[in-house]
């Protein structure tokens, strides 16, 4: 009865007011924009239909990278803003990206020629990527690797007429999903409103203002809000907005589908790239102690709403790396876990490519022309360079926008949870002030959370339990309660996949699973007939 009220007033208090923005989507360009916007001190609301993080920024490869392919395009300008977004996520957010070398085996001189020459115009691209991080998150340079040096690192490659190979790093962004929430979240911090299972069902211009009308999905009611400007970063979901509106797009939106899976570790400590038969690439990623293989490319031509990862998606992949890996054994037995998703990449109407090839370029769509100014369309792009794809989206709104507002601030400030210099640093303030807990659960917290491990360990209870993930990690009662209280968890899944990630390496065990769920339960007012709903909603994300 209580959220119910909570919702009835939060929904009058929303109609009550005009905000300057209405960000549709909660992905991670919209979690970029509504964090971009209210530093500048605009008032700012973001919708999203579903949970935060569950559309496109569920899908990726969990990597922050300069797009070393995209030099083979001679798309210098986006390798260039990568590379520095790429050093800018570190600054601000230091406990979400790890450090991780690439190898890339080479079967022929030419191969290693072209390579190294790439190899080499990254590098000077990156020329800044260690400036102004902690030496936890520096990026070496890139170097060559002997044969053996090859096969010491991945010794299932296939060997005949191995050239040798190359090393370089990029970043692991071990939870881009809590990471696009810890975005959210600091936003609402200094004054930003975010609301997930809110969908936009109708918006119209009304003057000087943008009426949208807004259902929540969790009590059925519709209500309306006002806006001076509005933008629509809903991704895949972008020209569904559009009709919403009443206008077409000039461009055409292409959904690209990439699916990825979770098996056991395949690699020790560095990510393989590989071509898949159609030449295309493809990853081998150690990731907490599994393996993330992805991702594939092709166009989904379907209603996004309809998008799932099908059986035979999985089976190509597996026969895909059983023969550029030099497996022969891996069988859909060894699929701990699966995702998938659509990302959306802009092309002319006149141009026809393939997915894979498409530019990863941005587009910003103006609808002024036709007759709603103010209201504008984020296109395109990939997660690395969504902050500063939120910098140009903003600095359009200020520019349309009465008055004045700061200027951007979203490359220096650090997210809620990155408020620390480094990671030994922040250890040994959470020891002096939790003495008594292990350095070993307070090194996991501050991997985890950043300087919020501080707010989680506020929900420290004397008796509480640790349980074990499929891949052997450990999760503490108090991280369950300090998600549940703070950070808008409506189901398990929203707990599961997205804020803490305990269920992507795999299936927890039952006695954790159970665990999880009962202390999800009694924090969030959940009947017996709910939890056991929760847990096989959860359960069905293992099967395809």
């Amino acid at each position: 009865m209580a959220k119910t009220k909570d919702v009835k007033t939060q929904s009058f208090q929303i109609s009550s007011q005009v905000f300057d923005t209405l960000v549709v989507g909660g992905g991670i360009t919209g979690a970029t924009t509504l964090w971009d916007a209210t530093l500048r001190g605009l008032k700012a609301l973001l919708v999203e239909k579903n949970d935060f993080a569950s559309g496109t920024t569920q899908a990726t490869s969990k990597l922050i990278h300069g797009g070393l392919r995209y030099l083979k395009n001679a798309e210098f300008g986006l390798v260039r803003e990568s590379l520095r977004e790429r050093r800018i996520l570190a600054k601000i957010s230091p406990h979400a990206l790890k450090t991780l070398g690439f190898i890339i085996p080479v079967y022929s001189n030419p191969e290693k020629w072209i390579t190294n020459i790439g190899l080499r115009m990254y590098d000077y691209f990156s020329y800044d990527r260690n400036r102004d991080i902690s030496s936890d998150s520096w990026i070496p340079k890139y170097r060559s690797l002997s044969p053996e040096e090859v096969v010491m690192e991945a010794p299932s490659l296939p060997r005949k007429g191995l050239k040798g190979g190359f090393l370089y790093y990029d970043y692991q962004n071990m939870n881009p999903e809590r990471h696009t929430c810890e975005f959210i979240f600091s936003a609402e911090k200094k004054g930003g409103t975010a609301l997930n299972y809110t969908e936009l069902v109708a918006i119209s211009k009304q003057g000087e203002v943008y009426q949208a009308i807004l259902k929540d999905k969790r009590s059925g009611k519709t209500y309306p809000v006002f806006a001076k400007t509005v933008v629509n970063a809903a991704g895949p979901w972008a020209d569904f907005v559009e009709s919403l509106a009443g206008v077409g797009m000039d461009k055409v939106l292409v959904r690209s589908k990439g699916i990825h899976i979770v098996t056991r570790a395949l690699t020790v400590s560095k990510a393989i790239v590989l071509k898949k038969r159609d030449k295309t690439h493809m990853f081998v990623l150690p990731w907490r102690g599994k393996t993330i293989i992805g991702t594939t490319d092709t166009v989904f031509s379907d209603s996004p709403d309809k998008f799932k990862v099908t059986r035979s998606d999985i089976q190509g992949l597996l026969e895909e790396i059983n023969i550029a890996f030099g497996y022969t054994d891996l069988t859909e037995s060894d699929v701990d876990f699966y995702y998938g998703g659509m990302r959306p990449l802009v092309e002319d109407p006149s141009e026809k490519s393939d997915t894979y090839n498409a530019s990863r370029k941005t587009e910003i769509l103006d609808h002024k022309e036709k007759g709603l100014p103010g209201f504008f369309t984020a296109l395109g792009g990939k997660y690395t360079t969504s902050r500063h794809l939120a910098e140009n989206i903003t600095d359009k709104l200020c520019e349309y926008l009465p008055g004045k507002f700061l200027p951007c601030e979203t490359d220096q400030v650090p997210l809620v949870s990155g408020e620390f210099s480094d990671l030994s640093s922040l250890i040994k303030g959470l020891s002096k002030k939790y003495p008594k807990l292990s350095g070993e659960y307070l090194e996991t917290l501050g991997a985890r959370y950043g300087s919020l491990a501080y707010e989680v360990l506020k929900y420290q209870k004397a008796n509480d339990e640790s349980l074990t993930l499929h891949n052997g990690e450990k999760f503490s009662t108090a991280e369950i309660r300090y998600i549940a209280s703070e950070e808008k968890i409506e189901k398990g899944t929203d707990f599961f996949f997205r804020r803490s990630g305990v269920g992507v390496p795999g299936a927890p065990p039952m006695e954790s699973m159970n665990r999880m769920i009962e202390e999800l339960g009694k924090m969030l007012g959940w009947n017996p007939a709910r939890k056991k709903a929760e847990t096989s909603e959860i359960l069905s994300r293992y099967h395809f």
